[in-house]
């Protein structure tokens, strides 16, 4: 694992570092064109002297993410001076005309006080639990295309929190058919403090779809999947157990409508009680409904069933949900939800329910070629109901006025 670690590093450095013979940097140009005759086909070479095209390409961009509000209610809302985002850097390099693709991103969880720290001269801050580094690589084959993925992302990093990833993938296509095949293995406590508990999961699965114009799109998915702990301080349950899920999906798009069916079965047993087994049944359709050009309709509609044979019991998770979003123009924007949630255990000890909305009036009062000023209303409720222990419920009515100045 030792090992291991320290190769993300290496290929950091030899993707991240350009060498002295390639790019728009280079030292001179005759070595480059030197390189690019490997690749080329002399045959092809006309005295017109043509600049041979470059042996790769290099594409430095920046990235920047801001995770989704999680907190039902609008009073904990924080300014958005204030909110907890990420940047990084992604570089991109094209090798030999396309053929393979190389990707290496580094990004840091940055709040607002962070934000302003980074710029106060001689501050050295920069802690490698809120870090995160990414490498890619994607080839192509004809019809074929691979590839492998690894990341890791440190234990106050904000889009996938201390988590570790290695993952190679394939997928070929021909006309309508796609077949794409995915291993992998993936841990967390990545900085490996004996303290915590670290579970690792080696999970594989195959994809087979079918789309075609004027028809439906078929999915077809078996996963596989085993859980095992790898660190087990004293007063923390140890984990063994495997999964297989078999999933089928129907999708259909048309002119003014799109919907998703899917039917998944999942067969899971844990090694620590000598195979005892347990299966879930899901259904969930989602659908998107257009109307007016200006108006969006998306329900939500899914079943979730658990059946524990050691035990018998049986727990039923129905939900919904439907989404509206109105807009006039670039100035009005009129937003609404409402969902429901509930879970219940054919023995009584689980009976809850959740049920929730929120609505967004948004105006926007004045726009220039430089600023535009919006001013939005927003309200929420929200309950929660636990009917085997009624004091644990919930409910929740609050308000929010934003007012936001910005430039263009």
């Amino acid at each position: 694992m030792h090992i291991l670690s320290k190769l993300p590093l290496v290929l950091l450095l030899s993707l991240l570092v350009p060498p002295a013979w390639g790019g728009n940097e280079s030292v001179s140009d005759s070595v480059p064109q030197r390189w690019a005759g490997l690749f080329s086909d002399q045959g092809l070479q006309t005295d017109s002297k043509q600049a041979a095209p470059p042996l790769y390409q290099t594409t430095l961009t920046t990235t920047f993410f801001a995770p989704t509000t999680v907190s039902p209610r609008l009073r904990d809302i924080a300014p958005e001076t204030n909110q907890p985002h990420t940047q990084g850097l992604l570089s991109s390099t094209t090798w030999l005309k396309g053929t393979f693709v190389t990707e290496t991103e580094v990004a840091q969880s940055q709040t607002g006080t962070d934000w302003l720290q980074s710029r106060i001269p001689g501050d050295t801050g920069g802690d490698a639990a809120q870090r995160m580094v990414r490498l890619g690589l994607t080839g192509t084959a004809g019809s074929f295309r691979y590839g492998m993925l690894s990341r890791s992302a440190g234990q106050g990093f904000l889009n996938g929190p201390d988590q570790a990833l290695r993952e190679v993938w394939g997928e070929w296509k021909t006309g309508s058919t796609t077949l794409r095949s995915v291993v992998g293995e993936q841990w967390n406590n990545v900085a490996g403090d004996s303290t915590r508990s670290r579970t690792e999961q080696t999970y594989g699965r195959v994809a087979l779809s079918w789309k075609r114009p004027d028809w439906p799109d078929i999915t077809l998915t078996y996963a596989h999947n085993s859980l095992n702990s790898a660190l087990e301080p004293l007063g923390i349950v140890p984990q063994r157990s495997q999964n297989h899920t078999l999933e089928s999906a129907l999708a259909y798009h048309g002119v003014a409508w799109n919907a998703r069916l899917a039917s998944s079965y999942i067969f899971g047993s844990d090694l620590l009680r000598g195979g005892a087994e347990t299966t879930v049944r899901m259904q969930m359709l989602t659908a998107a409904f257009r109307p007016l050009n200006t108006l969006t309709i998306s329900p939500t509609l899914g079943y979730r069933e658990e059946m524990q044979d050691w035990s018998g019991v049986r727990i039923h998770s129905p939900s919904a949900a439907v989404a509206l979003q109105y807009t006039q123009g670039q100035q009005v924007l009129i937003s609404a939800m409402g969902n429901y949630a509930g879970t219940r255990s054919s023995d009584g000890l689980i009976d809850s329910e959740q049920v929730g909305g929120r609505g967004k009036l948004a105006w926007d009062l004045q726009r220039s070629q430089t600023w535009t000023t919006l001013i939005s209303l927003e309200a929420g409720y929200n309950r929660t109901t636990n009917r085997v222990m009624p004091a644990a419920g919930t409910e929740d009515i609050s308000g929010l006025v934003r007012l936001v100045v910005a430039t263009l």
